[in-house]
């Protein structure tokens, strides 16, 4: 390669830099319109870039570089949405039937959860159970909770835990003992 070609080359390169920098964001931003996570969004980017610059040389300098990358970018996009149209994971008849069975029994397990910590909430004393839902069902900070009551947020930490636990005890005893409507 002689001289002339290197200077070529290097001023080609500058402005191909120079036309990508001043058009980097808008091309990013029209990929992030059509690709719905954004680390695949960036591998279509850089894909459209290297595709650009490889091809860079087809690009007349006086005709507007932002449509000739953003045509660029579509047709990144539309192999990209290819790609994932292949590796779609599609599941057979049979493996619907197990996840569905398998969900009802998730669904059925959690339930029998619900009604023991549901029976074991009755144990607690009225001050334990006005403290549990000013906390949860209010959203109160342990903080605001424990000013209000009176006490350091240190022991109304412990005071949550020890809440927790006794719930916690009693519904495995409750799940462990079948004694769940």
């Amino acid at each position: 390669m002689d001289q002339i070609s290197r200077k070529r080359d290097a001023g080609r390169h500058s402005e191909f830099v120079e036309l990508l920098t001043r058009n980097y964001y808008k091309l990013n931003s029209f990929i992030l319109t059509l690709v719905p996570h954004r680390m695949d969004a960036e591998d279509v980017l850089q894909s459209s870039i290297t595709y650009m610059w490889e091809h860079f040389k087809d690009f007349k300098p006086d005709s507007n570089f932002l449509s000739w990358a953003f045509t660029i970018c579509k047709y990144q996009v539309l192999t990209y949405y290819k790609q994932q149209q292949r590796c779609r994971l599609q599941f057979s008849p049979k493996a619907i039937d197990i996840i569905e069975a398998e969900n009802e029994k998730v669904s059925d397990a959690l339930e029998q959860r619900y009604d023991a910590l549901k029976a074991c909430m009755k144990h607690l004393s009225e001050k334990d159970l006005t403290f549990l839902k000013r906390r949860f069902v209010e959203s109160k900070s342990l903080k605001s909770l424990a000013d209000e009551i009176g006490m350091s947020v240190n022991v109304a930490y412990k005071h949550l835990a020890r809440i927790k636990n006794a719930l916690l005890r009693c519904v495995h005893q409750k799940l462990d003992s079948g004694d769940v409507i």
